[in-house]
């Protein structure tokens, strides 16, 4: 009856996270922590890992980016206590909480700028506007490497109404030249944000994505700000029952409303003073983005014999963030798993020195054994000449193959890039040595985290050898960092940005 119990627990468990509302604490370095737990059981699939202790991956936000070695994990009630060290630490473009982004642009012409489409400098209604100094800060910032590999984003613009500029899709599609030029804009009139700020909660409500962030600019008002006030406030509800993080960049131009509702939707609004500091609010709110990393634990330690508990049950964890520790937060320890036994190595010694021990009685009976009285030597008698013996035919040439098998079948891997410019592409590795990296190696993946010869591939009838380059940001495989690795069919390697799967025929 309680394996049946411990059988529901998990089946129930397994895929939600240890901790729904992540455990604010103080790191005594200033600012505010915010963590969430969740457990992982090892890879069924692989035989050099299925029987390895499940990992608990920590997610830190808000927390000082600190090297590994400064943070420890482990459980409060332990009776044999024991700190647990990570043994990978990625940050948030390298993980799996991918950002959707809207922009939601107020394009009225006197806002947007119309001095290219109006000749004569005494006309009174003639503004330069955010356009241009707008589009170049985009071109400028990098948006693709905003979000981890897959986030999305696109552009609203308002005026007397709401349309999209930009379709949801990759970051790289915002751009400047996406925005297009004062005579696309040229013209419009009204300044509807309600119904900007409506279109672009319905975009992020029709994407599935870790992270949604809303981006406003404008002046702040509406045409209407007496009936806008209730319906943001309304707005500010929806957004925050979706998960929505929300901000405001406003720049008024001479003919704006001094009035500023848009803070009825938002608190956290930046007001600039020039066209220029609009994209550079953009560019300050997107780095906010980057406020976390993760942090891989093991479950086990194997030769302190210790470990943390995999019993089904609830325990309190405590990281610890270089002198500090945190809450304790309550962790589901899922899957159960149980450590190998301590006797397993003294019964392996007993059972060796027996079988020592047996041999060493044999050789001592053999070596005082009485020998026999020899035998008296017989008269050598004369042995007929043998003909001399005929050559013997050439030898059979037999061709061995990597693996060292007779018929000649060959080691055979591939590199399957997932994601990427180079993605769901074939790459056969060679036979002895395959280089990996951005320029002149033999398997060229476009990827601006990678190093120009970031890894090598190394094949033996053994099989293949992954080793590491020296690169800055390191090779994964099965999101653990290594150095050297042995690869197996369908282990997942990380190298940069680029998942790559990797296969094997022997």
């Amino acid at each position: 009856m309680k394996q049946l119990i411990i059988a529901l627990v998990v089946a129930a468990c397994a895929i939600a996270r240890a901790d729904d509302k992540p455990a604010p604490s103080d790191t005594g370095g200033g600012g505010n922590v915010e963590l969430s737990f969740e457990t992982k059981g090892a890879n069924p699939n692989d035989p050099k890992t299925a029987d390895n202790a499940p990992t608990v991956e920590v997610t830190v936000i808000g927390g000082a980016k600190l090297p590994p070695d400064h943070f420890t994990l482990r459980d409060e009630g332990a009776k044999e206590p024991i700190e647990l060290h990570p043994s990978g630490k990625r940050d948030y473009t390298q993980g799996n909480e991918t950002l959707a982004v809207v922009i939601v642009m107020n394009t009225w012409e006197l806002w947007v700028g119309n001095d290219e489409q109006i000749t004569d400098d005494n006309d009174p209604s003639k503004t330069t506007g955010v356009l241009k100094p707008l589009e170049q800060a985009l071109d400028g910032m990098k948006f693709t490497e905003a979000g981890p590999p897959g986030s999305q984003g696109a552009v609203i613009t308002y005026a007397d109404k709401a349309a999209v500029r930009v379709k949801m899709g990759a970051l790289s599609n915002i751009t400047g030249s996406a925005l297009g030029t004062q005579k696309d804009y040229f013209g419009t009139k009204g300044n509807e944000m309600v119904k900007g700020i409506e279109l672009g909660i319905s975009e992020l409500h029709n994407v599935t994505a870790a992270r949604k962030v809303m981006i406003i600019l404008g002046d702040g008002n509406d045409s209407n700000n007496d009936t806008a006030k209730i319906t943001l406030k309304n707005l500010r509800t929806q957004a925050s029952k979706e998960h929505i993080q929300t901000f405001a960049v406003v720049y008024k131009t001479t003919r704006s409303d001094s009035a500023n509702v848009i803070t009825t939707f938002t608190s956290q609004v930046t007001t600039v003073s020039t066209p220029e500091n609009v994209g550079t609010s953009i560019a300050s709110i997107l780095s906010r983005m980057n406020d976390r990393f993760y942090l891989t634990f093991p479950g086990y330690d194997p030769k302190a014999g210790l470990g943390l508990p995999w019993d089904g049950k609830t325990h309190k964890l405590i990281l610890k963030i270089d002198k500090d520790d945190q809450d304790p937060a309550d962790v589901l320890m899922v899957p159960v798993w149980d450590p190998p036994k301590k006797g397993g190595i003294l019964w392996l010694v007993a059972i060796i020195g027996g079988v020592f021990l047996l041999l060493l009685i044999i050789i001592i009976i053999l070596a005082t054994r009485k020998k026999p009285v020899p035998m008296p030597v017989p008269e050598p008698v004369a042995m007929p000449v043998a003909a001399a013996p005929m050559p013997a035919p050439p030898m059979k040439t037999v061709m061995l193959s990597a693996s060292g098998d007779a018929d000649g079948f060959p080691i055979v891997g591939w590199l399957v890039p997932l994601n990427g410019p180079n993605a769901y592409q074939t790459f056969r590795l060679r036979s002895s040595l395959t280089k990996i990296g951005t320029q002149s190696a033999d398997v060229v993946i476009n990827d601006g985290f990678m190093s120009t010869e970031h890894c090598q591939i190394q094949c033996s009838p053994q099989g293949f050898t992954l080793i590491d380059g020296g690169s800055t940001n390191g090779s994964y495989v099965n999101d653990k960092r290594i150095s050297r690795h042995e690869l197996v069919d369908n282990d997942l390697i990380t190298l940069g940005k680029t998942n790559i799967k990797f296969k094997s025929i022997s």
